[in-house]
């Protein structure tokens, strides 16, 4: 997992997994996994965990795993950037 993030009540663990690419439905497999073991392992019994996954891109694949995953969300990300001359 990349990051494991935790609500300011601590009433939520949330992993994270980070794609820089395109996201295939093997990743939902993957952030479940990462999922069950934080909530067997270090999770107390009152804490929720959810699961996110950021990539550049989605496909068909991993949306139909997705909608079948209520406590996984997904997210594109975006890049851009700007080059300012500097004067000297």
């Amino acid at each position: 997992m990349d990051v494991l993030a935790i609500k300011k009540d601590k009433s939520q663990l949330l992993v994270v997994e980070l794609k820089k690419g395109r996201a295939s439905d093997v990743v939902v497999g993957q952030v479940l996994r990462y999922m069950g073991f934080v909530k067997q392992e270090l999770a107390d019994p009152n804490q929720v965990v959810k699961g996110i996954i950021i990539a550049l891109e989605d496909d068909v694949k991993i949306r139909r795993a997705l909608a079948m995953t209520p406590d996984i969300s997904f997210y594109r990300y975006e890049i851009s950037f700007k080059l300012n001359k500097v004067t000297l």
